[in-house]
């Protein structure tokens, strides 16, 4: 059990990392990252090359950022290559350049897209919603019993059928039964890594993380949303962490804590993408990336050396060792023939990719199959959309934000990286609609946790 020293002291280190980004202009300056040998000083580099030493690359220990005003010129990559040449010709010893083991000039890159739903295509089908079967009169009477317990007066959670499907019975996240054993998201951080979200939303502000978050867009500390649609991220955060009141719908760990890492509403930088990943990563427990290449079935990217050496770090040495969670959406271009096994996000060892099924457990027409896939969860289909906060009169609606946590019945302090990559592995069985023998060790849902009590587990069956 943590103790509020130790807190605290989360709370400053956080708080540190924010004041330590220096903001950048990249239309009078050039910025370079380099990996240094950890016998070389960055001062001396930076004199040697007449550059400006602007500190560790965020939490990847021997890279620094360094800056020089525009020019065309790769400066450091003709320093290096001049110093090679010499060397060659037998005209040069050993010099302090022969420590710099990476050297990248840093380019701005276009943005990542969010995985909202496509508009309906051509073809596809989706049935009326007067078509779907009337509830069952005894999940209706569970479903305002759990309320009753529970002091659940969001006047739209009756609606929330992820939440609880009292029409198509047992396709639902399985929560309910996890409150009610007071195991709601105490203690639990996620960091909602997209275009911002909504902290001053009477749904999200009693759960918002300030420390965790960060504007890398705008360079601010409060990542709001700031463009006419910037809305996507504060619509993941409703679906996770939206505060049990009265107001619209409950996230499905709704006493979780919430953070914003804004990054998808400008053009970005690799090392600056790399400092986003690993932001406050010993206590931003798991990073929401619902984003990636256009949905075209032709776009192919992938992360670049520094963030996949963000990712590893993270998974190596965040969460006090145990490694912090990176979930990703599996992508919405089925209907473009797009595959995500060509998103080097998704297809990533270091990432759990989601995927989607539908209100009856059917394959959406959008929702990209892969062998990356790892985990499906509840999404738009068969008519229907999630309901939820920020998203009630929108009935287009990313893949949801629950099966980021799953499969654990034991304390979160003996919870590696490892084991929760290993178990949504392990249960694929319920992408493909078949139960193992196993389901009382490997079930579905959502990770809702109490460090205090030492609880941290998932609903199950």
């Amino acid at each position: 059990m943590r103790g509020l020293s130790i807190l605290g002291l989360f709370g400053l280190a956080c708080f540190a990392t924010a004041s330590n980004l220096r903001p950048r202009n990249y239309d009078a300056h050039d910025y370079y990252v380099l990996h240094l040998a950890s016998t070389v000083a960055p001062a001396q580099i930076a004199q040697r090359l007449g550059l400006v030493h602007e500190g560790q690359l965020g939490e990847l220990q021997d890279h620094h950022i360094f800056s020089a005003s525009k020019c065309g010129d790769d400066v450091v990559r003709d320093a290096i290559k001049t110093q090679r040449q010499l060397r060659k010709r037998g005209l040069g010893g050993a010099d302090l350049l022969d420590g710099v083991k990476l050297a990248q000039k840093q380019k701005l890159k276009p943005r990542m897209e969010k995985r909202t739903i496509p508009d309906v295509l051509e073809g596809a089908r989706l049935e009326n919603l007067a078509e779907r079967q009337a509830a069952d009169p005894s999940a209706l009477a569970k479903q305002s019993e759990v309320a009753r317990e529970l002091d659940i007066t969001d006047p739209i959670f009756n609606e929330q059928w992820h939440l609880f499907n009292p029409v198509q019975l047992g396709h639902d996240v399985n929560v309910t039964d996890v409150w009610l054993q007071g195991i709601t998201g105490h203690n639990a951080t996620v960091a909602i890594v997209d275009d911002g979200l909504d902290m001053y939303s009477d749904d999200l502000k009693g759960n918002y993380y300030a420390d965790g978050s960060y504007d890398f867009n705008d360079q601010q500390l409060e990542p709001k949303p700031r463009l006419p649609d910037d809305r996507h991220g504060t619509r993941c955060a409703g679906e996770v962490s939206a505060v049990r009141n009265n107001v619209c719908g409950v996230g499905v760990a709704y006493d979780s804590k919430i953070a914003g890492i804004r990054i998808l509403s400008k053009s970005i930088t690799d090392a600056d993408e790399a400092i986003a990943m690993n932001y406050a990563y010993q206590h931003n427990q798991i990073y929401s990336c619902s984003w990636g290449p256009p949905d075209d079935g032709k776009s192919m990217d992938a992360p670049g050396i520094l963030i996949k050496r963000a990712m590893v770090n993270a998974v190596q040495n965040g969460r006090e060792g145990k490694g912090s969670i990176y979930v990703f959406a599996s992508g919405n271009g089925a209907a473009s023939d797009d595959n995500c096994n060509f998103d080097g996000y998704t297809n990533s060892i270091y990432s759990i990719t989601v995927g989607a099924v539908d209100r009856k457990g059917q394959h959406p027409y959008y929702s990209e199959s892969c062998s990356a896939n790892m985990v499906v969860t509840y999404s738009s289909g068969s008519g229907d959309a999630i309901v939820g906060p920020a998203t009630h009169a929108n009935s287009k609606m990313l893949i949801i934000e629950i099966a980021h946590y799953r499969c654990w019945h034991k304390p979160v302090l003996f919870w590696t990286w490892r084991h929760i990559s290993s178990c949504t592995s392990c249960s694929w069985h319920f992408c493909t609609g078949s139960f193992s023998p196993s389901r009382s060790i490997l079930e579905r849902h959502a990770i809702f946790g109490d460090a205090d009590s030492g609880t941290y587990q998932f609903g199950f069956r």
